[in-house]
């Protein structure tokens, strides 16, 4: 069994949300318990005039768990996103097949014409690249990439936004030496993500929701779990959009 594998295997039976949103992410790495969306990764919120959103990242982050990608996090986003501005959004997902921030950079390029046309590109990567204990340096270059692909490739004025890997000290029915381990690194890898944003004054970093590291999870059912974590995540980040 993977170390990876170990780690989702450990987490299933936790109590406290943090530790479900661990759950449903690290589930991603078991084939056996995949669930992703098959319909087109895009869509459109209609308003006054559209709005360009990409998003760019792990499928754990973004899509997982749910049968149609009108409930993934970039859905949720979009649908905040314009109820609070009134404008209308067009929303679309690049997802990396390693689920690693050390891909992201190719994938940039690869939709260079489409983001021409993007107001904003979101990033949302970090789970697996954490539990595989990437190096807190190679991350940061990785991002660094990603970053200055981006930002060559959108327009001058739109905005990049890096979402925050979330809390892992929580994470399930782990060690408490597995548990402070997760988090400390992913502390670590938030931490050079925040000094990459402070280079670029057109680069945010969003954390993560405080709602899901301290609520109760009773979900009614499997896709209400992830249903719902996107809405609030989502939301969040629609926020500091």
């Amino acid at each position: 069994m993977s170390q990876v594998r170990a780690v989702v295997h450990a987490v299933f039976a936790a109590p406290a949300r943090v530790g479900r949103v661990g759950e449903f992410l690290f589930r991603r790495s078991d084939a056996a318990f995949d669930v992703f969306p098959d319909d087109a990764a895009e869509g459109t919120v209609r308003g006054v005039g559209t709005d360009r959103v990409w998003f760019v990242g792990e499928r754990g982050e973004l899509s997982l768990g749910v049968r149609t990608h009108e409930l993934s996090l970039p859905a949720f986003f979009a649908r905040r996103r314009a109820a609070r501005s009134g404008r209308g959004t067009a929303w679309s997902i690049a997802s990396a097949p390693s689920s690693s921030v050390r891909q992201l950079p190719s994938i940039v390029e690869e939709h260079r014409g489409h983001l021409r046309e993007c107001e904003l590109a979101v990033v949302m990567v970090g789970i697996t690249d954490a539990l595989r204990v990437m190096p807190p340096d190679r991350w940061e270059q990785h991002l660094r990439d990603t970053v200055a692909a981006l930002l060559d490739a959108l327009p001058p004025t739109a905005r990049v936004l890096v979402g925050e890997i979330p809390p892992l000290d929580n994470a399930g029915s782990l060690s408490r030496a597995a548990r402070v381990a997760a988090g400390v690194h992913g502390r670590a890898l938030n931490a050079r993500t925040r000094a990459v944003a402070e280079d670029h004054a057109r680069v945010d970093v969003v954390g993560f929701p405080e709602e899901l590291t301290r609520s109760v999870w009773r979900p009614e059912a499997e896709e209400h779990r992830y249903r719902d974590t996107y809405a609030v995540w989502g939301a969040h980040l629609a926020a500091h959009a």
